[in-house]
């Protein structure tokens, strides 16, 4: 889905998601999807986090649309991130399938559903609140959508007060940097990175 204008912020992140979900969907290599599943869960906790941060708390000020639901939603696919993310976390994408291939591969069912679930009700009830707003209102949210995906953070639960928030992104980024000196071999980004150089009309336009 194109994200209307004043969400362009969180594009590069929901393009990339999909595209990891597209090929998750073509590939039944086990290293690739255990690397394309950790990358699903870093992208949309990403992706929830700004929304937590930012469109949930302009929602909760609209009845027209109430979030109670989506919410609810996305508690639900919090916990399917939590549950991937233990199984990938520092496990090299070779070895993820070893202990529990069909435990893998339910997990990952779980998750692909409950995201795509969980984009479709945002995509429907709550990104049609960003047409209704005037161009200050529109200006004032691209702005804090830009803060906020600059800093997001790639925890399932990261903390909702600013220090914690702010603590944890470190964490996560130290984290990154240590799994990624330490598995040199990314079979699933080598597929992110292949699609990207073949279909480069699908990144978004810088404006």
């Amino acid at each position: 889905m194109a994200l209307p204008s004043v969400l362009t912020p969180l594009a590069e992140d929901r393009r990339r998601l999909e595209t990891v979900l597209e090929l998750l969907g073509e590939t039944d290599r086990p290293e690739a999807r255990a690397d394309l599943a950790a990358e699903a869960v870093r992208l949309y906790a990403r992706y929830e986090d700004v929304f937590e941060r930012v469109i949930y708390p302009l929602l909760r000020g609209d009845e027209r649309l109430p979030a109670d639901g989506a919410e609810r939603e996305q508690r639900q696919v919090r916990a399917a991130m939590r549950d991937m993310r233990s199984r990938t976390r520092h496990v090299h994408p070779i070895d993820a399938h070893a202990s529990d291939p069909e435990g893998f591969e339910d997990s990952l069912r779980v998750l692909i559903g409950s995201i795509r679930s969980h984009l479709s009700q945002e995509d429907q009830e709550l990104l049609s609140m960003a047409s209704r707003l005037d161009a200050d209102a529109q200006a004032e949210l691209r702005n804090r959508l830009e803060r906020a995906v600059a800093h997001a953070s790639s925890h399932p639960d990261p903390p909702h007060n600013r220090i914690g928030h702010a603590l944890m992104s470190v964490m996560e980024k130290v984290d990154r940097t240590i799994r990624d000196s330490s598995t040199t071999w990314h079979p699933g980004l080598e597929l992110l990175s292949e699609h990207d150089i073949e279909h480069p009309g699908d990144r978004p336009e810088e404006e």
